[in-house]
């Protein structure tokens, strides 16, 4: 470990002492200062107790016995304390008979992490200190590591929330969302008085022209910018995602079902109504098919009221063909309340 950060985690950690011995407590004490150590003495195991909870010490040294609760009894409640998880990390030291090998083997059970003869020896004292203060600088270095981890991890799982190419939802937000989409809806409907969840799956139309065409770059600028009106063009409570190459799926709480039916048709004169730019200078007049599902989020029919979000996914796909098959350039969206 890094010296100065064992310096200062040894200026700027606490050792708490407990012990109904005052001639014990100010032995300990004495060398404790000398050290320049940071610490506290208390005769009252309870009261310890407190101090323990409220400054959450690096390192306990506690006698066997003390006039309220055991040093035994102590070890117990912070190494078993689920409340204060944290508490499981301090380093925990029983002063016992140096002779006596039935407390140190009962310790041992209870959680000891050391042990300190007496009457204290004072190198015997400064050694356990040290290894003390280094296990409890090692455990909260890997404590910073882990937290750091964590937030990378975090970071990463956002990161793959959105799609790098088009910066809306990714797939697989997408995936990993729908087991539980129509609960968090239903939650979020009531909360907010809606009471239609919309469904909307888009396609561009004959987008395989264009790459086959003008090629990936061209057909990703492409994707890019419809990604970009639809975003616009949406409800400002959508949730835009991409569904595979050239498809994307627009999903929005409404307030009744018609909300839903002309959120569908902004969408389709969004992409229509100007053709798509890229770099080059190319403009495509591409068009979108819609296929999609306005469902009720308060349904009467138990039955109905329990179909899965991955059926109406389905149901949407499914019109979604529908509306291809027609021509394309349009939507084919069903209600069902």
């Amino acid at each position: 470990m890094d010296f100065r950060r064992l310096k200062y985690y040894r200026h700027n950690s606490l050792i708490l002492v407990t012990s109904g011995d005052p001639q014990l407590l100010s032995a300990i004490a004495e060398v404790l200062a000398t050290e320049q150590y940071n610490f506290i003495t208390e005769i009252s195991g309870e009261k310890a107790w407190e101090i323990m909870l409220l400054k959450k010490p690096a390192i306990v040294l506690s006698d066997w016995s003390t006039p309220d609760i055991s040093g035994l009894a102590l070890c117990h409640r912070l190494k078993a304390n689920l409340e204060y998880p944290e508490l499981m990390q301090t380093y925990f030291v029983l002063i016992v008979d140096a002779l006596n090998y039935q407390h140190r083997q009962i310790g041992l059970d209870t959680g000891v992490d050391e042990f300190l003869s007496s009457p204290i020896d004072t190198s015997e004292l400064k050694t356990r200190l040290r290894t003390g203060l280094r296990l409890s600088a090692l455990m909260q270095s890997l404590t910073w590591t882990n937290q750091r981890l964590l937030a990378q991890n975090d970071l990463l799982d956002a990161l793959t929330l959105s799609d790098p190419l088009t910066k809306v939802l990714s797939e697989q937000a997408f995936a990993g969302v729908m087991p539980k989409m129509m609960q968090q809806f239903k939650g979020f409907g009531n909360y907010k008085s809606y009471r239609f969840l919309s469904v909307l799956i888009i396609d561009i139309d004959s987008f395989s022209s264009v790459i086959q065409s003008y090629g990936d770059s061209i057909g990703n600028e492409a994707i890019r910018a419809i990604a970009g009106r639809l975003s616009h063009s949406c409800a400002a409570n959508s949730l835009i995602y991409r569904h595979g190459l050239d498809e994307f799926a627009c999903i929005t709480p409404h307030n009744d079902a018609e909300s839903g039916l002309q959120l569908s048709q902004n969408l389709l004169t969004s992409i229509r109504s100007h053709p798509i730019a890229v770099s080059s200078g190319l403009l495509f007049p591409l068009t979108i098919s819609i296929g999609g599902v306005v469902t009720a989020l308060d349904k009467q029919d138990q039955k109905i009221a329990d179909i899965s979000f991955e059926e109406i996914v389905s149901l949407a796909e499914g019109a979604l063909l529908q509306a291809q098959k027609s021509g394309g350039d349009r939507d084919y969206i069903e209600i069902s309340d």
